[in-house]
């Protein structure tokens, strides 16, 4: 997976919510009410400002502690989706982003959704998630450890739905990274086989010809 790393209040240096690009975050205080005050993060590359409410709190036997929650932009501390994730599943995955802060588990569960739109892609149903991803297991349209994340997320967006199954500490340490696995997934069964293809059609056509037919006459041999 990349090296994506999530807005954080009060970090030095995170990926940016506007241009996604890891960089050092210029943060600046100022007051508004009498119990909670607003923070922005200006990204040194893009010169954008990310606003945050920032809460003091106190916590019996540990004393007060100060959090932050971006407000603007509503994406969350998701990753950006990848160039090649399909726009149907795209559109799940942003709505799962802008939600996330708020509901963990409704953004888990959009993300499952997201999922099943991706199979479909992929070729299958998407209507039974494991047998869609069992399928292409078997099949080498993904490898294995790309079956596992896929599962992993589906297990953990269908306990979002269905919750029991599953505890809260799990749940909010898995659901923190569905967003680097779906992308993950997108990179691995989508992106590097349009890269690999557009490398094969870059040689030449006299050699792709005869690879072919090289190819076409060693099937036929096993065939026999």
């Amino acid at each position: 997976m990349n090296n994506y790393v999530a807005p954080k209040f009060d970090l030095k240096a995170f990926n940016c919510p506007f241009c996604n690009a890891y960089a050092h975050m210029e943060w600046v205080s100022y007051p508004i009410g009498a119990f909670s005050d607003y923070s922005e993060a200006e990204c040194y590359k893009c010169k954008k400002k990310s606003l945050w409410r920032k809460e003091t709190h106190t916590v019996p036997l540990v004393g007060v502690r100060t959090v932050g929650f971006m407000i603007f932009p509503d994406t969350g501390n998701a990753p950006f989706p990848v160039d090649d994730m399909p726009e149907d599943v795209k559109t799940d995955y942003m709505e799962a982003a802008s939600i996330f802060s708020k509901s963990q588990r409704g953004g888990a569960a959009l993300l499952r959704l997201a999922l099943q739109k991706l199979l479909k892609h992929l070729g299958k149903e998407g209507k039974n998630i494991n047998a869609d991803i069992r399928a292409l297991a078997g099949d080498g349209s993904l490898p294995a450890k790309v079956i596992q994340v896929a599962d992993t997320l589906r297990i953990t967006g269908n306990n979002a739905v269905h919750p029991g199954t599953m505890s809260d500490e799990d749940f909010d340490d898995v659901a923190e990274k569905m967003f680097d696995l779906i992308n993950f997934i997108v990179r691995k069964a989508i992106t590097e086989p349009k890269e690999l293809d557009e490398l094969y059609l870059k040689t030449p056509e006299s050699a792709r010809k005869s690879a072919e037919s090289q190819d076409t006459r060693n099937r036929a041999k096993s065939e026999e």
